[in-house]
């Protein structure tokens, strides 16, 4: 029984990060394309779809890492936090997901030196944005991982 409740933690953090991966990518290519056409840049629908599937390709696995590293600390001090707190639980996964992101980005825009190391954390915006899809990752972890019983009658 132990080796299904492993695998199932194992399948819901993957499926969690490659969700909140897939999410950060899109949210990266549309703030890209929006910053080059503030800039006049024509961008065609072709352009657009490619560009998408580009990073989907290509950012994708690096915002991955980011959110596995978070996720990795995040997610057992949400169940931490959360233990004997019936109800409120899953907020506690969402809160650890969407913060931890928030701190993950700091301290790596404050390292490199680079500007940002993600464009669309150059804004307000696109750091809360980004920093949300450490929340859906929380939200789909607890979610895949400890199905309420009305979720649990949606499966039947």
């Amino acid at each position: 029984m132990r080796q299904f409740s492993m695998l199932r933690i194992i399948l819901a953090f993957m499926v969690a990060v490659t969700a909140a991966a897939v999410t950060a990518s899109v949210i990266q290519t549309q703030f890209n394309l929006a910053a080059l056409t503030a800039l006049a840049v024509e961008i065609d629908m072709h352009t657009r779809i490619a560009t998408i599937f580009h990073d989907l390709l290509h950012f994708s696995p690096t915002i991955a890492v980011f959110l596995s590293l978070t996720l990795l600390v995040a997610l057992p001090l949400a169940y931490w936090l959360g233990a004997g707190k019936p109800g409120h639980e899953r907020l506690w996964f969402v809160a650890a997901g969407v913060i931890g992101l928030m701190v993950t980005f700091t301290i790596i825009d404050h390292l490199l030196p680079m500007p940002t190391l993600i464009a669309a954390n150059r804004t307000n915006l696109g750091f809360l944005l980004l920093s949300s899809c450490g929340g859906l990752a929380g939200w789909i972890f607890h979610r895949l991982w400890h199905p309420s019983a009305l979720e649990l009658q949606e499966r039947g």
